[in-house]
């Protein structure tokens, strides 16, 4: 169900019926014990269906403000796990469980030294990470450009931009090098470390060399900050989402991470934040807060309540 007017939806209408009995053939020949979904518009055929065929449904929320979807298949959901005690609120009395976000644990095992060695960093200065996921965040590529020279005096960063706009990010780069020749030019070409998109295990790694995360603000990036207990920067996408993202950079702000609404990103206001984050006292304090947000046994939890439906 498009936010916005396009003839593709008329189309889309057509797919609608063709996609529940597609759903309903594979479920009905495979028919499982259980049905657990993860929400968004694929998963509502194959849910409805399970209802259909008397199968007990799971979903799982990750943002703290759920999708349409996930409003809708709560409804007829048996449990809904949720990852914010603030989407509760969203569902029926007694259905919601909090159990968090799962997190792929090969993110959490990156070692330093080797992250140090595979970025080129130096030690002994302080690691800024800016994760822009695959797509890239354009509005922080732009006020991480429009800050460098100033971040590269004192801090090293390693850049993921997305694979869309590393062209532009380069032509930027280019640019400011250009122009800082005998001044900061230098200073940028040690101290800028620019990657169009992080597989598993170089994420890993970069997670293991930052000691202050910059990252927009989805379910999966916050629950990984959060059991890493880095200090982190939010950058929540807002305007073309139902604001889950500044919901969930809100409700993460309630354990000592930071966030900046769009509007308000300055070079100067970045860097002050980073400072600060980086202050030791208040740098071990955020971090153990983060720690208490995060439920490492999510996985684990979720399992636990589907094998109970099936008596495992």
């Amino acid at each position: 169900m498009r936010r916005y007017l396009s003839p593709l939806t008329i189309i889309d209408i057509l797919k609608m019926p063709v996609g529940f009995f597609q759903s309903l053939w594979h479920i009905f020949w495979f028919m499982p014990d259980v049905v657990f979904a993860k929400g968004g518009y694929a998963s509502i055929p194959g849910a409805l269906v399970s209802k259909l065929l008397f199968i007990p449904l799971f979903i799982h929320e990750s943002d703290s403000i759920p999708g349409l979807a996930n409003r809708i298949l709560g409804k007829m959901a048996k449990t809904v796990f949720i990852s914010f005690n603030s989407s509760e609120k969203y569902f029926k009395a007694g259905k919601a469980v909090l159990t968090g976000n799962p997190v792929r644990k090969e993110l959490l095992t990156g070692d330093r030294l080797a992250a140090i060695e595979k970025f080129g960093l130096d030690p002994n200065r302080k690691t800024i990470l800016v994760a822009g996921g695959s797509q890239g965040a354009q509005k922080i590529n732009r006020i991480i450009l429009d800050s460098l020279v100033l971040l590269v005096k004192d801090f090293q960063i390693i850049h993921q931009c997305g694979e869309s706009q590393l062209q532009s990010v380069k032509t930027e780069l280019e640019k400011i090098i250009k122009e800082g020749q005998g001044e900061y030019a230098d200073a940028v070409k040690a101290n800028y470390k620019l990657y169009p998109f992080f597989d598993a295990n170089d994420m890993a790694l970069a997670y293991a060399a930052a000691d202050v995360i910059i990252s927009r603000a989805g379910a999966n990036n916050i629950s990984e900050i959060a059991m890493l207990g880095k200090p982190v920067i939010l950058i929540p996408l807002f305007h073309g989402s139902r604001g889950e993202q500044l919901s969930n950079a809100e409700e993460l702000a309630k354990f000592g991470g930071v966030y900046i609404e769009e509007e308000n990103l300055t070079p100067h206001i970045i860097i002050n934040q980073i400072q600060s984050l980086l202050e030791l006292d208040k740098y071990n304090s955020v971090s153990a807060k983060l720690k208490t947000f995060a439920m490492p046994d999510a996985a684990q939890k979720i399992s636990e309540v589907i094998f109970s439906e099936l008596k495992i």
